[in-house]
């Protein structure tokens, strides 16, 4: 799909030489805003998770999908679906908060996916709690109650009836 512009700021499929620097800006945005207050072994777990080559392999398998979002030549956001139809990550760089980056990036996968398979109605996520307000101004409900994975706590969510 065609990239799009917002302001100077460009969105489209993050290009594969740029997957380490996307992991680099997601780990960076998640220590900044979310690692506070977990234990080590939730660290660790969502460090696992962002691994450069279980990442690349995923990847490479088109299991994930990366997007990213670039003022000129800088990364600020990375978006990521597992299959087409659930976000693994949506992060943006501190600076670039409350600017659109997010919600286009998340529009912008969406649309993607639904490119490729226009029967998606229903877009998922476990967002944290940090992300759970991001989500539900984007139209997503919790689909069950909170709940620890491996010392992360999630949320699931889910976008439904898309059209």
């Amino acid at each position: 799909m065609e990239e799009m512009k917002q302001d100077q700021k460009t969105i489209g499929p993050l290009p594969g030489c740029q997957l380490e620097e996307a992991l680099a800006l997601v780990w960076d945005v998640f220590s900044t805003f979310e690692s506070e207050e977990l234990s080590q072994e939730a660290l660790d777990e969502f460090w696992s998770r962002i691994d450069y080559e279980y990442m690349l392999q995923r990847a490479g398998d088109g299991d994930i999908r990366f997007w990213g979002a670039w003022d000129g030549d800088y990364l600020v956001g990375v978006c990521a679906m597992r299959g087409l139809d659930h976000i693994l990550l949506l992060y943006v760089d501190g600076e670039y908060h409350r600017q659109g980056v997010a919600s286009n990036l998340l529009k912008h996968a969406i649309i993607d996916c639904r490119s490729i398979d226009p029967s998606i109605r229903r877009i998922t996520v476990n967002a944290t709690p940090y992300s759970r307000g991001f989500f539900l101004k984007q139209g997503f409900r919790a689909t069950a109650a909170e709940r620890q994975e491996d010392g992360l706590t999630v949320i699931p969510m889910a976008l439904e009836a898309l059209d």
